[in-house]
């Protein structure tokens, strides 16, 4: 595998060692894509909830289906998107959180960050009875979706928008009208080197921070730049997102 390029390695779950640090470790930067056959959560690897698939047997027959591909699509009793929402649960505390924070004050919504997405499932034991949607980054969840989704079905109140991440909400809307950004993101995968990125949330967030240096975007992670909370930026953003219905204020 070390000395391989561009190969395809198919993994089943009697290799124990995929669930380890180690293997993580050696497939990080590699140029290979990996199969790996299993009913585990690797919590090891970035893996997103678009590339978990599920084998389905029917009759004399074998096919392949996607178990998550969007919470919302496979799963609409607990989903249930788009969602008027009366309370906004964030993965993180940093960019994306304080964007949603602003968001949220303005229009009478309560607004709490999980602190990682490993904390989501216990935030969901502890909504109440508001409408409540917790926005994640789906690059980078797919370990947690099976503990997340049995959660769900506990909360019927509960909803879950899995955009790629913050970064890529950003990206997607126009907001930087730029053409190069708009191809990229038609095709990721043609522009993402595995070698530099081991996940699709880093991809974009390097992405975002190099489109906009030296602009009055400039993008930082860890701190929002206030000029994302101007109306007209902030509106763009929001209509972007097709999860949640917001009450857009309008332009004086």
């Amino acid at each position: 595998m070390e000395n391989s390029r561009e190969s395809i390695f198919f993994i089943d779950e009697e290799n124990y060692f995929i669930k380890t640090e180690e293997f993580a470790s050696a497939i990080r930067g590699s140029e290979n894509y990996f199969v790996l056959i299993t009913r585990e959560n690797l919590y090891n690897l970035p893996y997103s909830v678009e590339e978990i698939y599920g084998l389905h047997v029917s009759g004399k027959y074998r096919d392949t289906r996607k178990i998550y591909q969007k919470m919302y699509q496979i799963y609409p009793k607990t989903a249930r998107l788009p969602v008027r929402v009366q309370k906004i649960i964030t993965e993180d505390s940093n960019s994306g959180y304080q964007f949603f924070e602003n968001v949220c004050a303005e229009r009478n919504i309560t607004c709490e960050s999980a602190g990682g997405k490993t904390k989501i499932p216990e935030m969901i034991g502890k909504a109440g009875t508001e409408e409540t949607c917790i926005i994640a980054d789906g690059a980078a969840i797919g370990a947690e979706m099976n503990l997340l989704s049995n959660k769900i079905e506990e909360k019927q109140n509960v909803h879950l928008y899995l955009p790629e991440s913050f970064e890529w909400l950003i990206l997607n809307s126009d907001l930087l009208q730029d053409k190069e950004v708009r191809k990229i993101l038609e095709n990721p995968e043609d522009y993402i080197d595995s070698t530099e990125f081991f996940s699709w949330e880093q991809y974009f967030t390097k992405l975002l921070i190099q489109k906009t240096e030296g602009t009055y975007l400039q993008y930082k992670k860890a701190k929002l730049n206030p000029s994302y909370l101007q109306d007209k930026n902030k509106n763009k953003i929001l209509e972007s997102i097709q999860g949640i219905q917001w009450k857009i204020k309008s332009l004086k």
